[in-house]
């Protein structure tokens, strides 16, 4: 091994020219092939085509693999508003929906929660006390807050 000005150096110079380097993002090795799939039609779900994002036995960083997964996001609720009883069948749309994802209601789980593709889901609002409540999306990477995204009347 040589130094930038061609000076031969041997193994205790070079370890002393290094550092350990704190790996916040450690590397990963992918035991299967991994797909990203594509809806040609924006209709299918789960998606009709499919491309190779990953292949068996590739090194990659984690967050290579966590950036396939983003957080959700809720752009609306319909219908906003229910009776406090709750079993109100309402329809989220946003992004970032997935098998597993989870609805809560003013801190209680919403019931039947269907996604229908990754970007609508449907539920049923769980009983409640009159006023506004937060509606919060969960899926495998993050939770987001629509705050006051459901309103119980009396």
């Amino acid at each position: 091994m040589y130094r930038a000005n061609g000076t031969q150096i041997n193994k205790s110079t070079a370890t002393s020219l290094v550092a350990a380097v704190s790996d916040t993002d450690p590397w990963v090795k992918v035991s299967e092939h991994l797909y990203e799939g594509v809806r040609a039609d924006g209709t299918d779900y789960p998606p009709a085509q499919r491309f190779l994002k990953f292949r068996k036995d590739q090194v990659i960083r984690t967050s290579q693999l966590n950036g396939c997964f983003p957080a959700p996001t809720v752009t609306s609720i319909v219908p906003a508003t229910g009776p406090a009883a709750g079993n109100t069948l309402v329809t989220i749309t946003g992004t970032g929906f997935s098998v597993g994802t989870t609805v809560t209601v003013g801190g209680d789980a919403a019931t039947s929660v269907v996604v229908e593709n990754e970007t609508t889901l449907t539920c049923r609002t769980p009983a409640g006390e009159a006023g506004a409540e937060n509606v919060v999306v969960t899926n495998d990477s993050a939770a987001v807050t629509k705050t006051g995204g459901f309103t119980y009347t009396a």
